[in-house]
């Protein structure tokens, strides 16, 4: 059984991991290297793949990969169990979410409440641990335009874990108040911004016609022009 108290990895270490995720059929290389977790079940790994993408975001890449196309390898109620012993349970919530918008599989779909349906989300937390400076603009980023796939869970992330091989009009999704943080630092800027602007920032997270609705009803928009040549700026405080 393995030991997650062992966790974080040793850099040393995560070679390793991307070995045995390889064995088990995802798309990743690695290296024999020795590490503490001895010979884990592929729901053990994929567990413990999902802690230490925490660490390494890449990992979390390849386990959004193989759970939209490998996750009848897997064991359900011994996944379930496994998860029960994490000390993050709602990390491999998260890499779940991404990939059911790749698969699109309502069996996928139903493995997924089942392993989850005693999860708990985050305290609200960044997902990944050390990638940003404490405090910093892209911290604060992270938090404010943070992917719904990531605030479900409890987690705070813009990473966007959807390799070009689930296929290109794949994305994360932004819930409303989100987007209406993206739309102020957007409207913040000299210029203002157009809807042109704002569909560029969204990169496909948002259709146009969703795009079109929040910039008509923002409330703190103000709009100079019409039709395309249209314009939004921040309203004054006395506007």
């Amino acid at each position: 059984m393995i030991d997650f108290g062992l966790l974080p990895l040793q850099e040393r270490e995560l070679p390793r991991l991307y070995l045995e995720l390889a064995a088990l059929g995802a798309r990743a290389e690695g290296r024999p290297v020795s590490w503490r977790f001895g010979k884990p079940s592929p729901e053990e790994l994929v567990v413990l793949a999902s802690q230490a993408a925490r660490q390494d975001p890449r990992l979390l890449w390849v386990l959004v990969e193989f759970l939209a196309r490998g996750y009848d390898r897997l064991d359900p109620l011994r996944l379930r169990r496994v998860l029960a012993r994490s000390r993050w349970p709602s990390a491999l919530a998260v890499a779940f979410e991404f990939s059911r918008r790749a698969a699109r599989s309502s069996e996928l779909d139903e493995v997924a409440a089942f392993v989850l349906s005693r999860v708990a989300p985050a305290g609200g937390e960044r997902f990944f641990l050390g990638t940003r400076a404490f405090a910093g603009e892209l911290a604060r980023r992270d938090v404010e335009e943070s992917l719904a796939e990531y605030t479900r869970w409890g987690w705070f992330s813009r990473e966007e874990p959807l390799a070009k091989e689930l296929g290109g009009g794949v994305h994360g999704t932004l819930a409303r108040q989100e987007r209406m943080n993206l739309l102020r630092r957007l409207a913040g800027r000299p210029g203002g911004l157009a809807l042109r602007d704002y569909l560029e920032a969204l990169r496909g997270r948002a259709s146009r016609r969703q795009a079109t609705r929040d910039l008509s009803t923002a409330s703190f928009l103000r709009q100079s022009g019409t039709t395309r040549g249209a314009r939004y700026r921040l309203r004054s405080k006395d506007s």
